[in-house]
């Protein structure tokens, strides 16, 4: 299937297996309204995924399909990227790496660069309310607060970080009634993680001194060091996905 999404406030046309949809993707979001209807509350779905997977895509096919499948109840997709601190905070702050000190802002995206206090504070008010959430726009390349009004009773949250198996970090699965979490080929996101930044303006040297001073600690970090999810999708280079 053909389908034109809205992936992070741009247009995007993606293509999805005729056979993954009917094995996988509608299956799941009929799961995720079933969990919502044993609940009878709002329901949170994780989706985890290392940069350069599609997760952003993926997320936003479940959401079409979730408005196109009779009987099942509409979802929301709510970004991670909108808790990035924003540049000032990153520009002023320092961590150490390799024995140097170095801006949160040269490491952008890693975890640390992210403000777990307020999307633990955001997770624990959508078991009670409607929050506001906070997004993260890709022409200003900071977030913007209180930019989405949460309004359904599923929403599937996705990011790189939200299994991170670190200290306080590990125990955000628990805020959570299922967590995804998609498993791929390093070397396959290498390979559109450097694409993606020469498309952006990048020469292939920048784009690879790029990857290999950040991207790819992220994409390693992701892949060895999450806490085991409830489901685990394996996305092949074609794109196509297996349950694992």
């Amino acid at each position: 299937m053909k389908v034109s999404l809205n992936v992070s406030g741009f247009e995007t046309e993606a293509v999805f297996p005729e056979r993954n949809i009917e094995q996988i993707h509608k299956p799941l979001v009929e799961k995720f309204t079933r969990l919502y209807k044993e609940k009878q509350g709002r329901t949170v779905i994780f989706l985890c995924a290392p940069p350069g997977s599609g997760k952003s895509t993926l997320a936003a096919f479940w959401e079409h399909l979730s408005n196109t499948t009779p009987e099942v109840e509409p979802l929301q997709v709510l970004p991670f990227d909108g808790f990035h601190y924003p540049n000032e905070i990153l520009d002023s702050n320092y961590t150490i790496r390799d024995d140097q000190r170095i801006t949160l802002r040269s490491i952008k995206g890693s975890y640390e660069t992210f403000n777990l206090t307020e999307l633990i504070s955001k997770l624990k008010q959508l078991k009670v309310k409607d929050p506001t959430w906070p997004y993260y726009d890709r022409n200003l390349h900071d977030p913007v607060d209180d930019a989405i009004n949460v309004d359904k009773e599923i929403v599937v949250i996705e990011g790189n970080w939200l299994l991170l198996d670190e200290p306080v970090w590990n125990g955000l699965h628990e805020l959570a009634d299922f967590t995804i979490f998609m498993d791929t080929d390093p070397k396959f996101l290498e390979e559109r993680l450097v694409n993606r930044k020469i498309r952006g303006g990048s020469t292939e040297e920048e784009a690879l001194a790029f990857y290999k001073k950040s991207d790819s600690k992220n994409v390693e970090k992701v892949l060895s060091h999450s806490v085991k999810a409830d489901l685990t999708l394996f996305m092949n280079q074609d794109g196509s996905f297996e349950i694992n």
